[in-house]
């Protein structure tokens, strides 16, 4: 799958925004490091759509427990 296909999925979610794919998209990864180290260390959950992990399942699009 293309990156950028993955970057512009929007999941329809009233919170989408608050998904990685988004803020990751938004530059939230390069401007706030450590905000965004919290989010991805000691990760409990992986997305099925775009493989990234999260520690909360309500930072990813389509979360499945790992």
């Amino acid at each position: 799958m293309d990156v950028a296909v993955k970057l512009e999925h929007d999941c329809g979610s009233e919170l989408h925004h608050e998904h990685l794919c988004y803020i990751i998209s938004q530059g939230f990864n390069l401007t706030d490091e450590q905000g965004y180290r919290t989010l991805v260390e000691g990760p409990a959950f992986r997305c099925n759509h775009c493989s990234r992990m999260a520690k909360s399942g309500a930072n990813l699009c389509v979360p499945a427990r790992l």
